[in-house]
């Protein structure tokens, strides 16, 4: 998925406004007083109590040094909490705001600062992966949905109980643009979402299960230059490579034997896009850790004990142990049967 669009100034806005559905998700709405607002009855309980790691924040396009960069949030933002800023090869920075009203700030007004003081091309978002987590955290699908119940009476029926709702689009088939029993809705925010998994939709007298839409584990991977975590609209290199020999052709043209295959990037004898490639099992891990770690619905995966583990797996009492436990309480007896 490539970056939202509006980085800059002028178009930061609406990726502010994307990105403040999701990371709101953690905090409660409160009056200038520091009461909590008076609103209709919702379904949905106090998203203060999510748990999510708070997303990092890329800044690119600027020429400072780390020590310039942390001089002008100290002077321009010095109640923002930042627990770390990293510098890349690249140029770019990483900051890691330590609570979601920093992070929200630092995306709301920090590029502003930067362009009055020199960096008119700076511009900050969210890391594409990590975004495109978010995202899917507030999408759900509900099945089997009567083709004559129209859109609009779906919103109305989850806005009536509280939920806070951004869009709601029945799904159409490829061939035909026929429309299906499938309808996908997004909510404000991934605690919306939870909580609409949890009581399904119920519109007057009719009851659908919903379900929560599934996290893409597998990694993103560029069809031209073959390489991770970019898409082709977004290749520097613009030079495509076969996937099967690794030349500088499309593998439709590719005349090389079957024995000459070879992956550049870890010299496996296997085509660029195999699944079982040790470059591919790398990223698809690291997406997972990315998925435990950013979303707010997944369950850490849990290892599978060792079979030879004897705490785990204690041993059984073998036969000669069985028996001499039976020899022993035939003696009891036979003694027991004497005395008496």
């Amino acid at each position: 998925m490539p970056p939202k669009r509006g980085c800059g100034v002028a178009g930061g806005k609406q990726q502010n406004q994307n990105l403040d559905k999701q990371i709101n998700q953690n905090y409660t709405t409160a009056d200038k007083n520091g009461h909590s607002q008076v609103g209709r009855p919702s379904l949905v309980g106090n998203p203060s109590q999510s748990k999510t790691t708070i997303a990092p924040l890329i800044i690119g396009g600027v020429k400072i040094s780390k020590l310039q960069l942390n001089d002008l949030l100290k002077q321009h933002l010095n109640d923002v909490r930042i627990h770390d800023i990293q510098l890349s090869r690249a140029g770019s920075f990483t900051l890691y705001a330590s609570d979601v009203s920093s992070f929200n700030r630092l995306l709301n007004e920090f590029t502003i600062i930067l362009a009055a003081n020199g960096q008119q091309a700076a511009k900050i978002f969210v890391p594409r992966l990590i975004q495109r987590i978010k995202d899917t955290e507030m999408v759900a699908f509900v099945k089997r949905v009567d083709l004559e119940i129209p859109d609009n009476r779906i919103t109305e029926a989850l806005t009536k109980v509280g939920l806070d709702v951004v869009n709601v689009t029945r799904l159409n088939r490829k061939e035909g643009n026929i429309p299906t029993s499938t309808i996908k809705i997004t909510f404000k925010d991934a605690n919306n979402r939870n909580t609409f998994i949890h009581t399904g939709l119920q519109v007057d007298s009719m009851h659908f299960n919903a379900e929560a839409a599934s996290q893409n584990k597998k990694p993103v991977q560029c069809y031209i230059c073959l390489q991770y975590n970019h898409v082709a609209k977004y290749c520097k290199t613009k030079q495509q490579i076969c996937a099967k020999c690794g030349d500088n052709h499309r593998i439709e043209q590719c005349t090389a034997a079957n024995d000459a295959i070879k992956y550049n990037n870890c010299k496996g004898k296997h085509l660029a896009t195999a699944n079982d490639c040790p470059n591919f099992l790398e990223q698809e891990k690291r997406m997972l850790n990315l998925i435990n770690q950013y979303s707010s619905t997944s369950s850490p995966t849990t290892t599978t004990p060792l079979l030879h583990d004897s705490n785990e797996f204690p041993s059984l009492p073998n036969m000669y142990q069985r028996q001499q436990g039976l020899l022993h309480n035939d003696i009891l007896d036979e003694l027991i049967n004497l005395l008496t």
